[in-house]
């Protein structure tokens, strides 16, 4: 998707890039052509997470790596983010107006960062990289505080987490309430978006989906996986209480998931109350998943545009 007004900038780093890597490993573009990398992700089921890797391209880093260093593999995953970027714009979901600004403007800020780029970011494994191609490949939209998978689905293994009383709940939410385990939007944060991590990043959040679930009738809800949706949590951090309280309060459901390495370092990661509870063993954090379906989404959008309108 080319950046209006961004085209010849654009085309002047792919050539700028092709010029060095051509330089460090003369025939690396020749037997990794960035377009046949860029199919292997093509070929990923929608539904695959944003940062799954498939196996061909995998050897294609490797192979990229052993004839040019970790260098010419960190510009030849620049060379195709510009790929991606050029291409027409991404057609698996329809976007709103205020969608695609958001795209355009995240899709801005990453042709920037190009133009002085930071070692060690573009490499398979660095989460922040794997979103940024993620946005370029068009399987995460930015929505504003969080980006947005566009095509994910619930794993019954999250139901079977709680037990068969939750089992049974969730089997009735999503059959009977949201209509099935999949197609759902998912949401995934991202700490550079810091800036809007309040209640009112959070509604203008929650408003754009709504207004995306309304332009794409086959989508059956959106969910959010992740340590903070935790219950334990309305005491001891209530400042994170606007995460999920318009959801909550309008038919969203909980799901109690499991414990894992990555949630507990990112609950605990500046945030010395939680680190001091959890080192005494008062709190282990625990992933849940908040699911909300269209029909409960669509109905709270209505009512929170009537109740702020004047």
């Amino acid at each position: 998707m080319l950046i209006p007004g961004e085209i010849d900038e654009i085309c002047r780093l792919r050539q700028q890039i092709e010029t060095d890597l051509r330089a460090r490993a003369p025939d690396v573009l020749d037997r990794f052509p960035p377009e046949a990398y860029l199919a292997f992700f093509d070929g990923l089921p929608a539904i695959a997470p944003y940062h799954l890797v498939p196996a061909q391209a995998w050897a294609f880093c490797t192979g990229i790596e052993a004839q040019g260093g970790p260098e010419a593999l960190e510009a030849y995953h620049r060379l195709a983010m510009l790929h991606l970027i050029a291409r027409p714009a991404p057609s698996a979901i329809r976007l709103t107006d205020g969608m695609r600004d958001l795209r355009q403007r995240y899709l801005t800020r990453i042709v920037a960062d190009m133009r002085s780029p930071r070692k060690r970011f573009y490499r398979h494994g660095n989460d922040l990289f794997a979103k940024d191609f993620a946005v370029c490949r068009g399987k995460l939209q930015p929505g504003g505080v969080e980006l947005v998978d566009i095509c994910a689905g619930v794993g019954r293994r999250v139901l079977l987490g709680g037990g068969l009383g939750q089992f049974l709940r969730g089997a009735w939410f999503f059959l009977g309430r949201a209509g099935g385990f999949a197609p759902f939007l998912a949401l995934h944060f991202d700490r550079r978006l810091i800036g809007e991590f309040d209640a009112d990043g959070y509604a203008a959040l929650y408003l754009r989906v709504a207004d995306l679930l309304s332009a794409n009738p086959h989508i059956l809800g959106v969910m959010s996986d992740s340590w903070w949706h935790d219950p334990c949590l309305a005491e001891i951090s209530p400042e994170l209480g606007h995460i999920g309280r318009e959801p909550e309060s309008a038919g969203a459901r909980l799901f109690r998931g499991a414990e894992n390495r990555a949630a507990t370092a990112d609950a605990t990661r500046f945030a010395p109350r939680r680190a001091a509870l959890h080192r005494s063993g008062a709190y282990r954090p625990r992933v849940h998943l908040l699911a909300w379906a269209r029909r409960d989404m669509l109905a709270w959008a209505e009512r929170y545009r009537a109740g702020h309108s004047g």
